[in-house]
């Protein structure tokens, strides 16, 4: 399972495996404000393309 949060300390990804291990990511935060560059478009087009799996599995989400 990995849930995502963002505070205005941060933002983080909480991990539990199926052993029952835990741990904290932090992740940088992403400024929405700042424009992309065509690279960066391209990266995700092309990572999109190669995805089989579930929507939750793209966006970190645990299922319902």
């Amino acid at each position: 399972m990995v849930a995502s949060f963002r505070s205005q300390l941060g933002s983080y990804r909480y991990h539990r495996c199926d052993c029952g291990t835990e741990w904290t990511e932090h992740v940088p935060h992403v400024d929405r404000n700042e424009p992309v560059s065509g690279d960066e478009v391209l990266d995700v087009h092309l990572g999109l393309a190669k995805f089989h799996g579930r929507l939750t599995e793209l966006f970190d989400l645990s299922p319902a």
